[in-house]
């Protein structure tokens, strides 16, 4: 299994437009810069089976890191603009025909998108249950409950891919997680969690220091941290900051591929 990072920036993306001065916005400005982010979503390969999770509003930049690859299967974790706004780009003339995915969400998600993008109705959508296992072939899944919004109207997901042996939890957007949803991805191969916020605490989403306390709890393995938000340091210094807290904790950057399995 191949995984790649289209996006790995919160919604506000980095650069932002109004940030000229803070030394992070001008080091991602630079070329080739893996302080460079855009919206969260992630890409996964197996042998016979491409899978996206998300369709963010930076869809038709991130498409270009699929290198004419299909995508069979779209897995949403919430359906907030950063998530699942870049759903009709899927249904335009560009992009229908080449590929056509089946999209799985909750009903709840599904509903609240549909209400600002009525034409994603024209997708093929299959409805999902949190703690049902279902089976692709290639891998099982359980979505799971995390807690991101706290509002009903945004219900948000977690995923537990299961490749033979190998178990891996992809979280992008959270702040809690049910007992439930730990006793599930407890001792995973590999954990691909959301850090936007660095020292402090932030309402919607995790920070660093609460990572460390959820890997120890947990026992992840591996961990990649993804929707990495403005308040860290450039790549090169977030990375080193997480090596001398845990050498299994890395920083991933938009078109990381790692090979897993």
């Amino acid at each position: 299994m191949k995984i790649t990072f289209l996006g790995t920036g919160p919604a506000g993306r980095i650069p932002r437009p109004n940030c000229g001065k803070w030394y992070v916005c001008k080091e991602a400005r630079k070329p080739g810069s893996k302080s460079a982010r855009s919206q969260t979503s992630t890409f996964f390969e197996f042998s016979k089976t491409n899978v996206l999770i998300d369709v963010s509003q930076d869809f038709e930049k991130q498409v270009k890191l699929l290198d004419e690859k299909q995508i069979d299967f779209v897995f949403l974790t919430h359906g907030h603009a950063d998530a699942a706004y870049g759903l009709p780009l899927l249904i335009s003339k560009k992009y229908l025909k080449k590929f056509n995915p089946v999209v799985h969400t909750e009903k709840q998600t599904f509903e609240v998108a549909e209400e600002k993008m009525p034409e994603i109705a024209g997708l093929n959508f299959r409805f999902i249950i949190p703690y049902k296992e279902y089976d692709f072939k290639e891998f099982k899944l359980t979505p799971f409950r995390v807690e991101h919004a706290f509002n009903p109207r945004f219900l948000t997901l977690g995923y537990l891919f299961e490749i033979g042996k190998k178990r891996v939890v992809y979280a992008s957007d959270f702040k809690e997680m049910p007992s439930q949803s730990k006793d599930l991805i407890k001792n995973a191969d590999l954990a691909i969690l959301d850090c936007a916020a660095y020292k402090r605490p932030i309402p919607t989403h995790v920070s660093f220091p609460e990572i460390l306390e959820l890997v120890k709890e947990l026992k992840f393995k591996k961990v990649y941290l993804t929707q990495v938000g403005i308040a860290w340091p450039h790549y090169e210094l977030a990375q080193k900051i997480v090596t001398k807290q845990n050498k299994n904790i890395f920083v991933a950057y938009d078109g990381l591929s790692i090979r897993f399995v």
